[in-house]
C-alpha cells in the first residue's frame, strides 16, 4: 500500500517530535542528578579544609594538601566548611586523590555513600576495630544552624585544631533535629540552643574548648564529662 507524500511527511515529523521529547527528558534528569551534590574544591592554596586519613598509628588530620602523608594521598577524606549546610548531601563522604592535581590545579574529588566508605576503610585498614567506623563513637558531631554566630566560632576552632567533625544543620535537617531531641530527652540535656556537640555518644551543649578536648580524650562514653549549662550558646 502506497502512502502519499503528505502522509510520509507527517510520519517523519511525528517521529522527530517523539525523539526530541525523550532526549529532553533524559537531559533534564541527568542535569538534576549532576547538580544534586556539590563537590569540595581542593587545591594546594587552600588551608581551611579538614583532610583526614588512617595510618597504622591511627587517624590523621590536616588542613592543607602539603601536610598529608605522601603514601596516603590516594584516598583522603575531605570536609569543606565553606560549603553551606543547605548545599551538603547527607549520607555522602567525599574522597580526594591528592597524588596529582589536574591541569587547572584542582584535585579529583568523588562522592561516596557513607556505607561504601566504611567498607573501603575496613578493607584497607583491617586493624581498625568496628567501633572506629561508628560516627557516633569515633567522630565529633556538631549540631548547628546556618545563622548561629557561636557555631561559626566553633567551626573555626575545630579547623584550627585540625579536629575532624560532622556538621548537622538542625534547622534544615528534620531527621537530625528529631534525633537530637530524642537524645537530649534521654540524657537530660536541653536542646533548644546550638551548638551542641556529640562525642562518644554523649551530648555537650554550648562551645567550651576545654570540655571538648577532655571529652575527645575519653574513649568510654559512660565516663564522658557530664554536660554543664553553657554560657556560650545561641538560642
Amino acid at each position: 500500500m502506497k502512502t502519499s507524500p503528505t502522509s510520509r511527511l507527517l510520519l517523519i515529523l511525528t517521529l522527530l517530535l517523539l525523539s526530541s521529547g525523550c532526549d529532553k527528558k533524559t537531559s533534564t534528569t541527568k542535569d538534576k542528578h549532576s547538580h544534586s551534590t556539590r563537590l569540595p574544591d581542593v587545591t594546594d592554596n587552600r588551608n581551611d579544609l579538614v583532610l583526614s586519613w588512617f595510618e597504622d598509628a591511627g587517624p590523621q588530620t590536616a588542613s592543607s594538601v602539603k601536610d598529608v602523608t605522601n603514601h596516603a594521598r590516594k584516598n583522603v577524606r575531605v570536609q569543606d566548611p565553606s560549603i553551606p549546610p543547605e548545599e551538603r548531601t547527607p549520607g555522602v563522604v567525599f574522597l580526594a586523590d591528592l597524588s596529582r592535581p589536574s591541569a587547572g590545579g584542582k584535585y579529583n574529588v568523588r562522592a561516596v555513600p557513607r556505607k561504601n566508605f566504611d567498607a573501603i576503610l575496613a578493607a584497607r585498614h583491617p586493624k581498625i576495630q568496628e567501633k572506629t567506623l561508628d560516627p557516633a563513637k569515633q567522630q565529633l558531631i556538631m549540631y548547628a544552624t546556618t545563622h548561629c554566630p557561636v557555631c561559626h566560632k566553633a567551626r573555626r576552632w575545630l579547623l584550627d585544631k585540625k579536629i575532624p567533625y560532622i556538621e548537622k544543620d538542625i534547622g534544615r535537617d528534620q531527621v537530625a533535629a528529631a534525633a537530637l531531641a530524642a537524645k537530649g530527652k534521654a540524657q537530660g540535656v536541653p536542646t533548644s540552643g546550638v551548638p551542641i556537640f556529640e562525642i562518644n555518644g554523649r551530648l555537650i551543649p554550648g562551645f567550651d574548648p576545654s570540655v571538648i578536648i577532655k571529652s575527645l580524650s575519653t574513649t568510654d562514653p559512660v565516663q564522658t564529662i557530664p554536660p554543664k549549662m553553657p554560657t556560650d550558646l545561641t538560642i
